[in-house]
């Protein structure tokens, strides 16, 4: 697996780079592949009785994430986020995708103590600033960043549906959004009649739903080849897979890397976690908890961890410390499963 990218601005999808297909049980398991989705590359593996139901899976999915683009991109300023960000001290009413992802960013800003926080974005915007000039923020420009991070930057109102944008704090929905969307686009292939089972694989970050099991593999974040052996095989059923990595995307800077992932309560670029993989059942967990515990310490996502049932994890410190959760074992394979195109 690939580190989970930044939610990036979705570029129509080119013409089908790769559709193929294979026999499992009496079905067949159709497989596409398009680039610049979600800013990455996507690939939809469905289980159906024909090529025609599996493009018309494939087309739901498409449409869905392209709908929910629409509304939660950070990059578009089109977006209905964008939208609402531009607006200030004013109660708007807000779609029910827009609110929930506000209302799982104050859910996980909560239970990480603020370590997963839509707000990181003023500090990131403070690190490229500075590296454009060459060199690391200055204290008090970190300090600013962390103080504007730490204020409420919106309040919701469940009774009335609206969202209010309370600062000019730089704010992205990064993290969970792109699980969240994977999630939705997911249940729409799904519910195309004649589809027995889904994968849905967006920049390294899976889905599988449906009566299927998925190779998938852990890269090694020490490599500087994406072609490298994996360091582990694992075959997944019925949950989401997420992935993210301080190891190569961030800032070079006075021949120095800073991670891209920065530490929303300090403002500090983090560098103690090479890569978090985390398996749930559902895809916002997986993709919240990635990110997050590439920021906590091992003993602190221990603890979140151990309050979510489903979830399990490997983390990979930069001191050459491997940490698995207790149910990580279930997952693990000697060797790809034949049936599944990793």
């Amino acid at each position: 697996m690939k580190p989970a990218r930044h939610f990036a601005i979705l570029i129509p999808a080119v013409a089908l780079s790769m559709a193929a297909a294979y026999h499992l049980g009496g079905n067949r398991v159709h497989l596409f592949q398009r680039e610049n989705v979600l800013g990455t590359s996507f690939e939809l593996k469905v289980t159906a009785g024909s090529a025609a139901i599996a493009s018309r899976a494939e087309s739901a999915a498409l449409a869905e994430i392209s709908r929910e683009q629409e509304i939660l991109s950070s990059w578009d300023a089109n977006s209905e986020f964008s939208r609402w960000f531009r607006t200030h001290d004013r109660a708007v009413p807000v779609s029910p995708e827009l609110f929930e992802a506000l209302s799982l960013f104050d859910t996980w800003r909560a239970r990480t103590g603020g370590a997963l926080d839509a707000a990181a974005e003023a500090i990131t915007v403070t690190w490229k600033n500075a590296a454009r000039e060459h060199r690391t923020p200055t204290e008090d420009e970190m300090a600013r960043a962390v103080s504007a991070a730490r204020q409420p930057n919106w309040k919701l109102n469940s009774a009335t549906h609206t969202a209010t944008h309370l600062t000019d704090t730089p704010l992205a929905l990064n993290s969970f959004v792109k699980s969240y969307i994977m999630d939705h686009a997911a249940k729409a292939a799904m519910a195309t009649p004649g589809v027995t089972a889904v994968v849905i694989n967006i920049g390294g970050d899976l889905i599988i739903r449906g009566r299927t099991a998925e190779s998938v593999n852990i890269a090694d974040p020490r490599s500087d080849s994406e072609n490298s052996e994996p360091i582990e095989h694992l075959a997944v059923q019925d949950r989401a897979v997420a992935t993210s990595g301080s190891y190569r995307r961030g800032f070079e800077i006075g021949g120095k890397h800073y991670s891209h992932i920065v530490d929303p309560r300090t403002g500090e670029s983090v560098n103690h976690i090479l890569s978090a993989t985390v398996i749930a059942p559902k895809p916002s967990d997986a993709g919240a908890l990635a990110t997050a515990f590439c920021v906590l310490q091992p003993e602190e996502s221990r603890r979140i961890a151990a309050t979510m049932p489903g979830v399990d994890y490997l983390i990979l410190a930069a001191n050459g410390q491997r940490i698995a959760s207790p149910g990580w074992k279930q997952y693990q394979t000697a060797r790809p499963l034949l049936s599944a195109a990793a």
